[in-house]
């Protein structure tokens, strides 16, 4: 990874790292750009299950929608 260029090792990232509650660790320049790519992550617990406030809006939505006997599930 180290002779590759930035381009191709942002391409690379960008597949690698999708959210916060999947970290992956390689090597110091992929933390970089792990922290970078989801620095708009935050964990939100609903009923015992973990959801990503900026990745999983909608899951978060009708989580609550159901809670709240709203929205039929």
């Amino acid at each position: 990874m180290q002779n590759l260029p930035e381009d191709l090792n942002n391409i690379i990232g960008d597949y690698l790292f999708s959210c916060k509650k999947y970290p992956i660790y390689i090597n110091k320049e992929f933390t970089e750009m792990f922290c970078k790519k989801t620095k708009n992550c935050k964990e939100v617990t609903i009923s015992r299950k973990t959801y990503c406030q900026h990745c999983d809006k909608n899951q978060i939505w009708r989580a609550r929608m159901i809670m709240n006997n709203l929205l039929t599930g």
